[in-house]
């Protein structure tokens, strides 16, 4: 089977390497990058995914965070032999209600502009346990991308509303939840339930970053549930 992993919001796939690494023989994987000096919308993002993917292999999608809206437009039209679809700490509505779209108006891009701090991507997104180099990776990776395409896609993500879409999706869904996610918690999910109450839910000890953060039991989870096949 192979994997087509979608990034964050840095849209590098850069940071997925830990969880890269892990996997075992008989798993192939396509990391998914995104311009980082252009902005494109979750529509034209997901055109771009359907470039790559495999007409005819079997594959699975892992989308991570910011990429949850793009791997549901790809559910909601599979192309080829599209498996299943696993959303990490992942969103599909409104990840932050109301006050999320009011923050999308006001959010200034000069934010952007200046390196993001350790301590709040230590608070936010990963852990105490993070290692000081994960952290300073994390900050080089971020400043890759224009701080302009960064601001909008934090603004994309914060009106996304794609239940709609979620609820005309027919593969296999399944969303990995991380028990300490300062970022989402469980806001996240609501909107996969209110769309799909049947969706496949499981809970992983960890942080927003859980695929960097903890790799391995990332990997053991979606293992057990049968996502990737008896590869």
């Amino acid at each position: 089977v192979l994997i087509v992993l979608l990034p964050g919001m840095d849209g590098t796939g850069i940071l997925l390497r830990p969880f890269v690494d892990l996997l075992p023989n008989g798993i192939d994987v396509k990391v998914i990058s995104y311009p980082e000096d252009t902005y494109l919308t979750y529509e034209q993002l997901a055109e771009r995914v359907l470039g790559v993917v495999p007409r005819s292999e079997p594959y699975v999608i892992i989308a991570e965070s910011y990429s949850g809206p793009v791997a549901c437009l790809l559910a909601a039209h599979p192309v080829g032999n599209l498996q299943a679809v696993v959303f990490v700490a992942s969103f599909v509505s409104l990840p932050w209600g109301r006050m999320g779209r009011w923050i999308a108006k006001v959010l200034p891009t000069a934010l952007f502009r200046s390196r993001a701090p350790a301590w709040m991507l230590r608070w936010l997104l990963m852990d105490a346990d993070t290692r000081p180099e994960m952290i300073s990776e994390a900050q080089a990776v971020i400043a890759r991308v224009r701080p302009e395409v960064l601001a909008q896609r934090l603004r994309d993500s914060l009106n996304a509303d794609y239940m709609p879409t979620l609820r005309d999706c027919t593969v296999r869904l399944a969303y990995l939840l991380p028990e300490s996610d300062r970022l989402l918690g469980n806001r996240g999910l609501r909107g996969f339930l209110a769309a799909k109450p049947g969706i496949e839910t499981v809970q992983i000890a960890g942080p927003h970053s859980i695929l960097q953060c903890a790799p391995a039991s990332s990997l053991a989870v979606l293992q057990k549930t049968g996502v990737f096949g008896d590869s």
